[in-house]
């Protein structure tokens, strides 16, 4: 217990490090939003395009009521768990700061995922809670529809836990490439560009052809957005609900091996550099 007491005590001043950022920096960190709700309105005017001129009333097993909920809940689950923690990481080594942080009496991956779980909460309740209550709003009042059932809510919330930490871990693996190469900008916009295609942020797995959608079942990026979001909508039963939030805790298992992994060649190559 001391033990906890004595951690969470060290740590959680980086936690409260990113929420003081995040108010600090308002304006832009508001102005990012308004530029995905941007491409929500997109979204929703090119989906309802697609239904309208459609002859049936549901496209692979969605509704059109049914698509402008994804819409709004893979905006909000990518938006929550997003914390640039490749940034940090890369940042870091290129100014040779990573160095410094070596040497102190922290975990340099707890203190990351200390940071990342500041910038969630903050990210939760600045972003995911109000769009998340207007969206329910609106919904009840000129559909009469009821949010889901608190079960269902309680099951997304854990598997929002469970992306988090696949994205976190991808994220840091992706960082130590900046041991490899000069900058990783470029790199990093195609991942994020990348990835949110294959995660079906944009568009929902299931519209993909079925031999891409077996190659997707191979990587982690299905279980990133397009689990939490499918579970949301209950478009899994019980059994299926089981099994991909196991396959989401798997992922988890290999991407904490891949980041030892890949830690433990970055600290031979620093150490090589350094001397």
């Amino acid at each position: 217990m001391e033990t906890c007491k004595r951690t969470l005590g060290v740590y959680l001043p980086f936690a409260k490090s990113e929420i003081q950022r995040a108010l600090a920096y308002r304006i832009s960190f508001f102005g990012y939003i308004l530029g995905d709700v941007f491409q929500i309105v997109i979204a929703f005017y090119l989906w309802s395009a697609i239904f309208n001129s459609s002859s049936s009333p549901k496209i692979n097993g969605f509704t059109k009521n049914e698509m402008m909920v994804y819409i709004v809940m893979s905006f909000i689950t990518a938006m929550t768990i997003g914390s640039g923690t490749e940034w940090v990481v890369a940042s870091e080594v290129q100014s040779g700061e990573i160095a410094i942080n070596l040497i102190r009496p922290i975990n340099y991956k707890l203190r990351l995922i200390s940071q990342s779980l500041g910038s969630i909460f903050w990210q939760f309740i600045a972003i995911f809670l109000p769009i998340w209550i207007t969206m329910v709003g609106i919904r009840y009042f000129t559909l009469g529809e009821l949010p889901p059932h608190i079960t269902t809510i309680g099951t997304y919330l854990l598997s929002l836990i469970f992306s988090f930490l696949i994205w976190f871990l991808f994220n840091f693996c992706f960082g130590l490439t900046a041991f490899y190469v000069t900058y990783i900008w470029g790199l990093n916009m195609f991942k994020e560009a990348f990835v949110r295609f294959v995660s079906g942020a944009i568009i929902p797995i299931i519209f993909f052809p079925l031999w891409f959608q077996k190659a997707l079942a191979l990587l982690p990026f299905g279980s990133i957005n397009y689990t939490p979001v499918m579970i949301y909508l209950n478009k899994y039963t019980t059994y299926e609900t089981l099994k991909v939030l196991g396959i989401q805790v798997l992922w988890i298992i290999i991407l904490y091996l891949f980041s030892k992994f890949f830690w433990g060649k970055a600290m031979k190559k620093l150490t090589i550099m350094g001397g």
